[in-house]
């Protein structure tokens, strides 16, 4: 079974009510905002903080009216809120100079280079999470054995013939297994990047 889609969690957000979808929404994103912080320098328990700024601000904001699915991607949008979360805890504590009234080339510069880093960061733990939701679909669609020769051989390098010992199977399983799995990621992960 498939995850909600972005549009379908979007709908539900709508409700107060709606609690469950509010848990999916909040478990699918909130991780993502926490590897973000926690690569632009945060310690956990900041970055746990900044999460829950982010999703507070993203579903106030989100219930008044200010996304608009036209103007931009829900990507970037909450990309854009949990970096000025980052950016204002920062700048707090003084680990950033205090903003200049008039911006020179430098600093717009700087700008620019800090905001396509926090992009980069971003589009990479996205993509990451993508790819274990995408993971997790599969292993729901598979016998346990299947994805397990899967997970030990393909992510977690054992040999094949180390795999085959510990599961109990042969090494033909193992190589099998890992092919029939990839080949169904690739089938799924396009659908799960453009849904999710």
């Amino acid at each position: 079974m498939l995850t909600r889609t972005s549009t379908i969690l979007l709908e539900g957000l709508k409700n107060p009510g709606d609690r469950s979808c509010w848990q999916d929404f909040d478990s699918r994103y909130r991780p993502l905002v926490i590897a973000l912080a926690r690569r632009l320098g945060l310690q956990d328990c900041d970055a746990e903080d900044i999460a829950q700024e982010t999703m507070a601000a993203f579903l106030r904001a989100y219930r008044q009216g200010q996304y608009d699915r036209e103007r931009g991607r829900l990507r970037d949008w909450l990309r854009g809120i949990a970096s000025h979360k980052v950016r204002d805890l920062q700048r707090h504590w003084g680990h950033q100079e205090k903003p200049l009234t008039e911006k020179t080339d430098a600093t717009s510069l700087l700008d620019q280079i800090e905001d396509k880093n926090v992009e980069t960061v971003w589009d990479e733990e996205w993509d990451r999470a993508v790819l274990r939701q995408c993971l997790e679909e599969v292993r729901q669609e598979v016998e346990p054995r299947m994805f397990e020769a899967f997970e030990l051989f393909a992510l977690r390098d054992w040999p094949a013939k180390q795999v085959a010992a510990h599961l109990q199977v042969s090494e033909d399983t193992v190589y099998q297994s890992k092919s029939r799995i990839l080949a169904r990621v690739r089938d799924l992960l396009p659908l799960l990047e453009r849904t999710w």
